[in-house]
């Protein structure tokens, strides 16, 4: 069964004719999330994405043309909107639009376990979105594909951990040929992330509407703040 046969039950597939104008989706609006997929050519990112979509392992993909997929799932008891862009694949950063970063409320970047190349060009990917994302907290998954080729592997085990851990990445291993749990994680983790974050920018907004926090600032603009107004605010946030 083709691709599009399958997504007619999922969700919606379209190609994407303007790859550097993402479509207008409300950022992070709590019911719809934005995902961007990016990698190396090869590393199997189409398959992962539709592995996720579908249930099924797929093999007959246009891989020239960038998609994107609108899917509707439930997430912590919440219908949401997962809006995903799977580019064409990268061999550098330069292939990588801007506007799809900012339009991004996280990020996959995915490569294999067999392909050196793939790993320093997702390291490449990794820095280039956070540069671009560091004025705002943008969730960004690092995922292994082709697990089940272990004996194959040329990427290691500290190579990874040290780009996890010098970017604050999470971590998934997955086989769009084996198993579609992994893959479902991916994304469910991510969205998750998103919709915390999303919370926790409400809360902040309702904690500086409050009459008595907007009043203690004013206050505090006109003089220097005292150790125990700090605390006093403190006491707010934590209210």
């Amino acid at each position: 069964m083709s691709v599009e046969g399958n997504l007619d039950r999922v969700g919606h597939r379209s190609p994407r004719a303007r790859p550097d104008t993402p479509p207008r989706h409300a950022h992070s609006s709590g019911k719809e999330v934005n995902i961007l997929v990016l990698g190396y050519r090869g590393v199997g990112k189409t398959a992962l994405t539709v592995r996720y979509l579908t249930k099924r392992f797929i093999g007959d993909y246009n891989s020239e043309t960038e998609m994107l997929y609108s899917h509707s799932t439930c997430i912590e008891g919440k219908h949401l909107t997962l809006h995903i862009i799977d580019t064409l694949g990268q061999m550098t950063a330069d292939d990588i639009s801007q506007h799809q970063v900012l339009w991004a409320d996280c990020v996959i970047i995915v490569f294999a376990i067999t392909m050196a190349t793939s790993f320093q060009v997702a390291r490449t990917l990794v820095e280039y979105v956070h540069t671009i994302s560091t004025n705002r907290s943008i969730p960004v998954a690092l995922v292994a594909n082709k697990s089940d080729m272990i004996e194959r592997k040329t990427v290691s085990d500290t190579e990874i951990s040290r780009l996890c851990a010098e970017y604050n990445l999470l971590f998934f291993e997955t086989s769009a040929s084996e198993g579609r749990t992994s893959m479902n994680q991916v994304f469910v983790t991510l969205a998750q992330r998103v919709r915390h974050i999303l919370k926790k920018k409400e809360k902040l907004t309702r904690f500086m509407q409050n009459p008595a926090v907007a009043a203690k600032l004013r206050s505090n603009s006109h003089s220097k703040t005292s150790p125990s107004e700090h605390g006093e605010l403190e006491l707010l946030l934590c209210n």
